[in-house]
Formats: structure tokens, sequence, C-alpha cells
């Protein structure tokens, strides 16, 4: 689970805020843990060892609001964890912490009404939350049954108002709440359980919220497979990971094809839409957790965001292969293309970075407000607009300067997961999915920063996606299985939505683009592991296609396999010397194809392999086993990577401590994945 002694945090000065949440300039409540960020606050790291009595002098750290020291959980030179006592009444105050560097001070509101913090496994108050099956104590993903059972899971929150029952929504369905109170473990950590509803079977990963006194938390997500049996891809049992997820789709201008990112798979998948089917794979690298995407306008690129690794790839898609990762910080959740920049949203670290495509580097990074979740871009002014899902308003960007020049406050409790502009009308629609119960939609005059709430209401749960062609606007609900589409109109300053139709789509909705070429609206059904095209014009389902097999797989599909089948993957054709002895440093050489940016080697004992006893995963539980990380050999040490130009050989410096001996299969790690992990002659070194 996550740690209440190691919550990660950033931040150049003074600050605090909920442990949980992060989000700033907001008040604290009694009885919930802060987290107080500064540089040089402390001068070393110290833990406490019993969190549920905890000591007010901790690392040589006190903290005291007014004269009442808090019970401390965690100290470092940049961040502290503390707990407010739950005898602090309402009211201003001032924060004092005295360490051996100092005395530092913030001034903090104290509200018997604060939104509540909801933990997530980042620490950063963002993405996958602090959520576990209540039965098993397993992470999600979840099904909504458990043993033949309803599904309860345990949501772990600071500052939760306990004199009232808290509301929880996930994917906008507001789910049953059986017990909310402290949790057995830990000072200040509460806990809510909550029944999973058989309406939520299949929604995929949705945003989950928690309301409480009136105030939304923070939202963090969870994944909702299908039941056991049910739909086109199922777990192979109860709340047991898939190896394949979809999650964006993006439309390639010009063409009949699209792509679709796998956060699972850690791949793009090729998508040709005439012959309904997936025609190719391009790798990523493991662990990747790719996400959102976005294709140039000549489309001969793709920038996709590697949400695990806190980096972009830019992918030629004329030669099929990643050209480059680029480092743009936590998180990264929405990329949008501006002329020769991509835009980045930050999720975790509250920023936006601008990466100079053609240099492959982040030429700005920009302050925004908290958890920002959604990009559009006004291309004919140079503007961005990016919403801060925590935060609940909306920075836009002057692209020309890359300064923020105005914030629009979209309410206290607007939780804003993406958003897309009607240009010709003057306004940006907003999707908030963990707004609350059935979630809205928000339209914003550009001009004014007006928020005003809209007439949508066709879905049963609420839109979680939304994509625009001219006045058209086009939203997936993840619980109805649905797509639907309104049409726009501005009269006496409202902004109005008129339903034309809707269709039914599929398992999960997750994800929507326009295909200008065939008149199709295209759908990803993370559920049902499909894309659905839908036609423009009727709104009536043309196509169903399995976007999680690819041409030439059997039928067993739930695996990691396609990615040996992509053409961009890294080769091994041979390894100089074969042989190593402990103790020894050798000048090392692996020849091969597809080696360019690599990053490192990894030497992997073949009986932790996948299907061999003993092994670290088998490669059909969606823990990303294609991966070298968890099997790699710690006795191997490789320093001074070195790349050729041309991608065909690695150097490095190797030394081996003591081992046993026998066989390494050797790894190459690139931006355009890893290579075989299948021993062969060619690839393996000897330990004598």
């Amino acid at each position: 689970m996550f740690s209440l002694s190691s919550i990660s945090g950033w931040g150049q000065t003074l600050r605090v805020v909920n442990a949980a949440s992060f989000l700033k300039n907001a008040p604290l409540t009694a009885g919930s843990i802060i987290s107080i960020f500064g540089p040089n606050i402390a001068s070393g790291t110290a833990a406490a060892t019993d969190p549920e009595h905890l000591p007010t002098t901790l690392g040589g750290v006190t903290v005291t609001i007014g004269n009442t020291p808090l019970a401390l959980f965690y100290t470092s030179p940049r961040q502290v964890n503390a707990l407010i006592g739950t005898g602090i009444g309402p009211g201003s105050y001032q924060l004092t912490l005295t360490s051996s560097t100092g005395t530092f001070s913030a001034s903090i509101t104290i509200s018997a009404q604060a939104a509540p913090g909801v933990f997530s496994f980042t620490g950063t108050g963002t993405r996958d939350g602090a959520i576990l099956n209540a039965i098993t104590f397993a992470r999600g993903p979840f099904t909504v049954t458990t043993n033949g059972q309803p599904t309860y899971l345990a949501i772990y929150t600071t500052g939760l108002n306990l004199t009232t029952a808290p509301t929880v929504t996930m994917g906008s369905t507001a789910v049953n709440v059986v017990f909310y109170g402290n949790a057995p473990c830990c000072a200040g950590l509460q806990q809510i359980n909550v029944q999973l509803p058989a309406t939520l079977a299949g929604a995929g990963r949705v945003e989950v919220s928690v309301t409480s006194g009136g105030n939304v938390s923070n939202v963090v997500e969870a994944v909702i497979l299908p039941s056991v049996g049910q739909g086109k891809f199922p777990p192979a049992g109860d709340n047991q990971a898939r190896a394949r997820e979809l999650a964006d789709v993006a439309y390639i201008p010009g063409t009949h094809t699209a792509l679709v990112t796998d956060e699972a798979d850690d791949v793009l998948r090729v998508v040709d839409l005439n012959a309904e089917q997936v025609t190719g794979v391009i790798d990523l690298p493991a662990g990747s957790g790719p996400g959102d995407m976005t294709v140039a306008g000549d489309g001969k690129m793709a920038v996709v965001a590697e949400r695990d690794k806190g980096s972009v790839a830019l992918v030629d898609l004329t030669m099929g292969k990643v050209t480059a990762e680029v480092a743009t910080g936590g998180g990264p959740s929405a990329v949008e293309i501006y002329n020769a920049l991509a835009v980045v949203a930050n999720q975790d670290v509250d920023t936006v970075s601008i990466v100079n495509l053609g240099t492959a580097m982040v030429s700005a990074t920009i302050p925004v407000d908290r958890g920002p979740r959604g990009v559009a871009i006004d291309s004919a002014n140079g503007i961005a607009y990016v919403v801060a899902e925590d935060a609940g308003t909306i920075d836009v960007i002057n692209l020309a300067n890359n300064m923020v020049t105005k914030t629009m406050d979209l309410g206290a409790n607007s939780r804003p997961k993406s958003i897309v502009l009607l240009p010709t009308l003057g306004y940006g629609l907003v999707v908030e999915p963990a707004a609350g119960p059935g979630g809205s939609v928000v339209a914003v005059n550009l001009s004014t920063g007006a928020a005003q709430s809209t007439n949508y209401t066709v879905s049963t749960g609420g839109a979680n996606a939304i994509v625009v062609s001219g006045d058209m606007v086009y939203f997936a609900d993840q619980t109805d299985s649905s797509a639907t589409a309104a049409q726009a109109t501005v009269l006496n300053q409202q902004l109005t939505l008129t339903t034309q139709n809707q269709a039914s789509v599929g398992l999960g909705p997750r994800s929507l683009a326009i295909d200008t070429m065939d008149n199709l609206l295209l759908v990803t059904n993370e559920g049902d592991g499909t894309l659905a095209l839908v036609d423009l014009t009727t709104m009536k389902l043309t196509g169903t296609i399995n976007a999680v097999k690819a041409q030439g797989e059997g039928q067993g599909t739930d695996d990691h396999n396609d990615r040996g089948m992509a053409a961009n993957m890294p080769t091994v054709k041979s390894v100089q010397p074969q042989t190593i002895q402990p103790g020894q440093t050798l000048a090392f050489t692996v020849t091969g194809t597809n080696f360019q940016g690599a990053t490192g080697l990894a030497f992997v004992d073949p009986s932790t392999l996948p299907g061999k006893a003993g092994s670290h995963g088998n490669g059909n539980n969606g823990s990303n086993a294609n991966g070298p990380f968890s099997s790699s050999d710690p006795n191997f040490t490789v320093t001074n990577v070195q790349v050729s130009s041309d991608g065909t050989q690695v150097t490095a410096s190797v030394t081996l401590a003591a081992a046993t001996q026998g066989q390494r299969v050797v790894r190459v790690l690139a931006p355009n994945g890893e290579s075989s992990y299948g021993p062969a002659s060619s690839n393996t070194i000897t330990i004598q």
C-alpha cells in the first residue's frame, strides 16, 4: 500500500497542503494529515516507527500551529508530513517549523468544512487511487464480483468529515457507501468502503471522487474490468489484470488508418479502418503506460504521453519507430500539437511542458494549477487551454511567450477532465465525470471566462470523453456503453446542446476521434477491447474491430506476445565477449538493430523468464512481464552506455559481482522497447 512516511512532493517555497490531494491555497481541517514543502527545512530524513503513536519531535524537527505541537510522520530536507490535532478549531493560524536548519512559517486556514483528500499510489494525489479490494486487500484492477459475491472497495482518505456520510462517484456513478470512519492503522487516515454496482462492469479506467460536507475531493482513478465471461475480452478471473487495456485513439489525417494506445501492453497498434483489423504494432518501452496521444496534421508523426514514465514518445509513422523520448515530468496525461511544438500536461507535478518536435527537447516548462488533465489548442491565435482537474480551473497559455495570461475559475467543486473548443461559437466545452453523480458538461465563454452548465443530460452515467467536428459535439459514456451526437448553438449568450442521435458502441467507451476520410466516429471500448466505427451522419454502428489482437496472432490475445511482432523491436545479433567471471569488468559490445536511444542493458537469468518455474509473472496477467526490470540480475553493473549513430551497436562497461554460474540473456533497453528475452546463442553470455 502507499506509505504515509514517503508521500512525494515538490516545490521551492514553503507551502502547506492536504497530504493526499496537494491542493494549493486550500483550507485544511483538524484531524487531517498535511504535507509541508520547502527548501532545506530539515538536515536529514526520519520516519515515525509507529503510525498510531506519533512523536512531536522527529529528526530534530518540531511543527506547531499556534502553541500546539503537531504529531509527525516524516521529516526530510524538502518535506515534512504532520497531523493536525483534532483539538485545533477553525480559524487562521501561523504554522511554524523549527529544525537545525532554521525556523520557517506559513499562514494557514483551518476550516470545519474542507475538501477531503484521496490518497494515490503515486503519492501525488493523481492517477491510480489508494484503493484496495476490501475482501482480498489486493490492488486493482477490479471486477464487480469477488468469489461470486459483490466486490467491496476500501478507499483511503484524510480530512474526511465524519459527521455525515460521504458520497463516492466512480465513472459518474454514485456507489453505495457501506462504511466510513478512521482506518485502524494510522492516525489521521480515514477509510471509506463502497460496493461496486453491476452497472460498472467493464467501464474501464474511471474517475473516482469523494464528496464530504459539500466539498469534492481530488480525483483519482480505478480500472473496472468486465465480469468473468462478459463481453468479447473478459478477464481470466475475478479482479485478474489483463495484459492489454485500450486507452486512446487517434486518426491519421488523409488516410484510412487509426492508432490506438494500450496502457498495459505498452504499444501503439496500427488499425486499418477499411480492412477492419490491426495491421501493425509499434513497441514502446515496457512500463511506459501510454495514454493520450496526438498526430501531426501531415500524418507523419505521433506524440504519445507515456504516463508512467514521465515522458513523451515521438513516433515516426512513416518508419513505424520511436525516434526519441523526451522527459517532461510526472504523469503526462494530455498532449496536443501546435505547429512544431507539443503541449504536454503533466498531471502529477502541475506543469505544462512545451516540447520542440524538431530538437526533441523541452523548450519551456510552465507552472499551472493542480492536476492538469486536458489540453485544447486555438491554433489560429496560438493559445493553449489547460484544464486543471483538482483545482477546477482552466489556465490560458500564450504559446508565443509561454506565459499563463489568465485563469478561468469553474467553481470550487468543478473537476474538469478534458476540454474541446468551438471556435466559431466562441466557447469551450468541458466534461466533468468526477464532479458528482451524473457528472456534468460545462460551457465556457472563451472571451469572458464565464462558465455555465449545459443541458446535456442524455447519458445515464455522464460524459467522460468529448470530440468536435464543426458545431457537432460527440460524447462517450463509459457506464452507458454509448456515444451521443449533439449540435451546439448559441442563443442569448447561452450555449445549448441539442441531441441528434445516440449509438450503442461497446463496453466501456473511453476515447473518441473523427475519421474525416470515411466520415466515421472512432470509439475505443476499453471493456471489450474493440474499436467501434460509427457513421457520423446516421450515428449507426457500421463496424467493430478487435483492437487488442494484431494481424497474424492466434486466438489468445490476453498476453504481451504482440510486442515481439513489432518491426521496431530491438534485435540482438551478437554479444562480445560471450563469457565473464565474478569480479571481472569487461568492455562489452552488442550488435543488432533498432538500438537508437538505448538507455541500458539487462542481464536476465533464464530461470526467471515468463513460463519458467519461479518466474516473475507469466506474461498473461497485465503485469508488464515483458519488461526486464523485475528479473534483471542485480550482480551486473552497467555503465558508460554508448550507441552508434545508425543504432546497430551498443557498447558499455559491464562489471560482475559474485554470481552463480550459468547463462544470462542480454537485453537492450531502448525507446523502441526491449530486445527479446528468449535465450539464443546470439544473445547470451555465460558466467564461468
